[in-house]
């Protein structure tokens, strides 16, 4: 090999590969793959068209299909070599008369290597020599020709001529190694080759003869027998005449193995049947305390006795974090049901934490297979062989078989019973769904345990004496603990060694180490958080164990893909197999579709590594990573949601990947799941010194905020990056800060307050020269002044406002001040005037396609038109702003609305319509505004009571 950029080579012993240059190239699609395969199982003979629409399609080829097979070829001639012009002849793969065809030899592809090499293999006079080179030969293959069954469910006659001349060349081998005394060196060939043609007689007597030639006689006599079964289960048949001779030569061998005889525990004897047997008892001692999990356990016994899915499920699976009691709770279930597997309980800590001393299933096997009375001598040494034996021993038991710390479906697979009867119960913080998918098991999810059962289980530690005593102290350790059972044994066993302690000073220690996990030290290793925890870190690749340890920086309650990939400044698809591993660990949980977290104590446990490994420098970045990734996705959701918040467009950022949503509903959806996360991920940027970029978060949150009526956070936070801006001596953060808290103290029914912070804000941007934020500050000003009764100073605010915005050619503000302008004009006695100005907003409104405002226009003046009694014209400006704000999905207009459409049939004496228009608007709701519930509620009373005029 090369390693020239020209240099190709190819490979369809086994699935379909090539390289170019030295480095392996993706073939492309399924189809793709087919067409070469089949180019390279002719192995330079030509291959028609026909052919290949049979091999895709078989009788139904589309009418395509010829067009299909030739953009293959030609995605095919540019992948081999990605400089070939359009329609030039290829190097490797031609076309002509007879069809397309591969020009290949034997050092470019391994087909013609692997018959290179056979005929040098029987032209040699050495029988050593020969063996060697078949050996190499044999070696070369990966599997069957193209990996056929992954790609087609048919047999393809080109890949089972391959694979047929494959075995010929295995049963070569082998007939000149058995009496050349090389049987070990084809052993390996033979058993992978036994493994893909299990019903290929020729194949497997060979290997019975290889396995009794190196002394593993019981092995090849298993292997018989599971023979035997297979041909007569699947064909009907007994074994053929070569397969035959071939047992009985390894009979006539002796049957001792080359391993020692293995101590068997004690046998018992039948005393009906004279037969010797063994009822092992092998389950771990339940805890003398168990408390809790009443729902895991019923729900558990209801799958295991058929009363959830229609039929007893034989196989439960336990998954959850570290921690969280699953063995305990798998332990507990044995012993609720042991009585009903009277042929023993088996068990087996899997180990699969630990990937270099992982049990493998056939040392699981053989420890089974001892435990229920198997010799040693009798048990097989390959696993197939001691996989059916394994399976024949259990066929006639019932057993419980409890199967601990799996890592995955594949190691629990070769352990299960092939015949119903017995239980397995398998606990891991994998998941293992593909447990559930082939063989029908049951899964059960643990969470942390709620507050009532913590408690129980905290109390039956350290007594109820003292927990009555201390219930407050109880509660703070339960909070702490975060409901995760192990933190609570551990915390009680630590009260309990200090007697002379009160609970309140075991919860004042957790508190003091709030955020680290010295409050929860164990000697032992089994009950040691950091080393419980550490078994799943360990298992992590690099790059998932560096996401691991970043997660530390994120504030948030949940996090999402995207901001775990700016976490660590890789794309998505780079950091998604690291978050995969993070979530099949365990480490990550997901809590709500598409959104994961880590317990409180495992993101402590991150916290301690991030601070141990990674340099402070490279904390710093990746925090910015992702304070800038929030910002930048903030700002695109608010496109959609405010456009007119002039808040700055985030700078490009290397490692950012950008969230931008595609329409309202999603920009809606994204700040909706995103409101934990933004409010601490705003904090956490004033508390880094981050002053301007948390300002200009909370610029990017308030629009969504106002329209769903979230205006308590809102103060919250504004006021917390008032403080920030203020400190840090930024006069535009600061003015912005004030005007924005104005906004929410405005909603709040604080027009006092409001009034104050906007004339506070209104000098700062005089000072600053910023003729649009004065524009619109001032336009607020009028509003307030409007709420608190002052409608000549509202007139004068707007108009000052609107004459800046003129000037400066603003329209959105423009349209903007004289929607609120109309109201005050109403109420200084001027209606004509009031509905001319709104009639001019909503016409500006509509030329600026801003569907949010022209809803604003249609509540106030469907308002007016109430209050006018012109109720046909104010019921079509009602029903006109609910269409628009369920079009944007603006909760609070959804809201004013309805109560309006009710308000209007309310006037006209419909009370179903009134009513039903209320219902609605209180099933929409404002948690946020319950002065608005309670006017609602208001309404209803009046309207059942039967009294009260029009509510305007």
């Amino acid at each position: 090999m090369t390693g020239a950029q020209g240099d190709v080579r190819f490979a369809v012993l086994g699935a379909v590969e090539v390289w170019r240059g030295g480095q392996p190239v993706d073939p492309g699609s399924r189809q793709q793959r087919l067409i070469l395969a089949l180019l390279l199982a002719r192995a330079g003979r030509p291959v028609g068209l026909a052919d290949f629409v049979t091999l895709l399609w078989e009788e139904r080829p589309p009418r395509s299909a010829a067009n299909i097979v030739h953009l293959h070829m030609g995605r095919l001639r540019r992948l081999f070599e990605p400089g070939l012009r359009p329609r030039s002849p290829g190097r490797w793969l031609v076309g002509d008369a007879a069809g397309y065809r591969m020009v290949v030899d034997a050092g470019q592809l391994d087909l013609l290597k692997l018959r290179s090499l056979a005929q040098r293999a029987r032209a040699a006079d050495d029988p050593a020599e020969a063996v060697a080179t078949y050996v190499e030969a044999l070696e070369l293959s990966r599997g069957p020709c193209a990996g056929a069954p992954a790609l087609v469910s048919r047999p393809v006659a080109d890949f089972e001529a391959v694979d047929n001349e494959y075995a010929d060349l295995v049963r070569e081998a082998a007939d000149l190694a058995l009496p050349a005394g090389a049987a070990r060196a084809v052993l390996p060939i033979l058993r992978r080759v036994a493994r893909h043609r299990s019903l290929d007689e020729a194949v497997q007597a060979r290997l019975l003869l290889t396995l009794s030639a190196v002394g593993q006689q019981a092995e090849a006599i298993a292997l018989y027998q599971e023979l035997r079964g297979r041909l007569s289960d699947e064909l009907g048949i007994g074994p053929g005449r070569e397969l035959q001779d071939a047992y009985r030569t390894v009979l006539s061998s002796g049957v001792s193995g080359t391993d020692g005889p293995a101590e068997a525990p004690p046998y018992d004897e039948d005393p009906s049947t004279g037969e010797f047997f063994v009822r092992p008892a092998q389950l771990l001692p339940d805890l003398p305390h168990f408390t809790g999990r009443g729902d895991s356990l019923r729900r558990a016994l209801a799958l295991i006795h058929g009363r959830t899915a229609g039929s007893p499920v034989r196989i439960v699976l336990i998954e959850g974090i570290p921690g969280v009691g699953k063995t305990s709770l798998a332990t507990h279930l044995a012993y609720r049901v042991a009585d009903e597997f009277p042929d023993g309980q088996l068990y087996a800590d899997l180990r699969g934490l630990d990937p270099e001393a992982a049990l493998t299933p056939g040392e699981v096997q053989q420890a089974f297979l001892h435990a229920l009375g198997v010799r040693g001598p009798d048990i097989p040494q390959s696993d197939v062989a001691r996989s059916g034996h394994y399976r024949s021993v259990l066929a006639e038991r019932r057993v419980l078989i409890m199967l601990d710390n799996a890592r995955d479906a594949d190691q629990v697979r070769p352990l299960l019973p092939g015949a119903p009867g017995s239980l397995v119960l398998v606990t891991s913080r994998y998941s293992l769904a593909g447990l559930a998918a082939t063989h029908g098991a049951g899964v059960l999810a643990l969470d942390v345990l709620p507050d009532d059962e913590a408690r129980e289980l905290l109390t039956s530690r350290v007594g109820p004496v003292g927990a009555r005593a201390d219930r407050q102290a109880l509660d703070e350790i339960v909070r702490l603990c975060g409901g995760l059972p192990l933190a609570l044994a551990v915390v009680g066993a630590r009260a309990l060694a200090r007697p002379g302690f009160r609970l309140s000073a075991v919860a004042g220690e957790l508190h003091e180490t709030q955020g680290s996990l010295d409050g929860f030290d164990s000697d032992d290793p089994e009950s040691d958080l950091r080393a419980i925890f550490s078994w799943s870190y360990r298992g992590l690749s690099p790059s998932a164990a560096r996401l691991f340890r970043l997660l530390a920086l994120h504030p948030g309650p949940d996090v999402t893909l995207p901001a775990v990939a700016s976490l660590g400044g890789l794309s998505v698809r780079d950091a998604r197999a690291g978050f995969d591993e993070l979530v099949r660990s365990r480490l990550l949980t997901e809590r709500r579709p598409g959104r994961y977290g880590a317990h409180d104590l495992i993101a402590a446990y991150a916290r301690e590594l991030m601070l141990d490994s990674d340099p402070e420098e490279e904390r710093e970045a990746a925090a910015d990573r992702l304070l800038k990734y929030y910002r930048c996705a903030a700002y695109h959701a608010n496109l959609f949601i405010n456009p007119d918040i002039s808040a700055d467009p985030p700078a490009e950022h290397d490692g950012i990947v950008v969230h931008a949503p595609r329409s309202d509903k999603e920009a809606a959806d994204w700040f909706a799941d995103e409101r934990g996360e933004l409010k601490a991920i705003l904090r956490q940027a004033n508390d880094r010194g981050r002053v301007y970029d948390a300002w200009q978060l909370e610029l990017t949150v308030q629009g969504f905020y106002q329209r769903e009526g979230w205006w308590h956070d809102w103060a919250i936070l504004v006021r917390e990056c008032l403080d920030a801006a203020v400190g840090a001596g930024d006069s535009a953060g600061a003015a912005e800060m004030l005007r924005s808290l104005a906004g929410a103290q405005f909603y709040l029914g604080d027009g006092t307050s409001a009034l104050a912070l906007l004339e506070r804000a209104l000098v700062i941007f005089a000072e600053l020269g910023n003729t649009s934020r004065e524009a619109l500050t001032l336009r607020n000003l009028g509003e307030v002044s409007f709420m608190v009764g002052d409608y000549e100073r509202s007139v004068a605010c707007h108009h000052q406002a609107l004459d800046m915005a003129e000037a400066i050619c603003d329209r959105t503000v423009q349209a903007d001040v004289l929607c609120r302008l109309a109201d005050a004009q109403y109420e200084l006695g001027r209606p004509a005037l009031s509905f001319e100005t709104l009639d001019r907003a909503l016409a500006m409104s509509e030329q600026l396609a801003d569907v949010v405002r022209r809803c604003e226009c249609h509540l106030r003046r469907a308002d007016l038109f109430l209050r006018e009694r012109r109720y046909a014209e104010s019921l079509a400006d009602w029903n006109a702003a609910r269409e628009l704000s369920e079009a944007v999905g603006h909760r609070v207009h959804a809201v004013r609305a309805r109560v309006g459409l009710g308000d209007v049939a309310h006037a006209m004496n419909d009370q179903p319509a009134a009513r039903t228009a209320w219902l609605e608007a209180l099933a929409l709701g404002n948690d946020s505004d319950p002065s608005q519930e309670e006017r609602i509620r208001r309404r209803l009373a009046e309207l059942y009571r039967g009294v009260g005029g029009a509510a305007a």
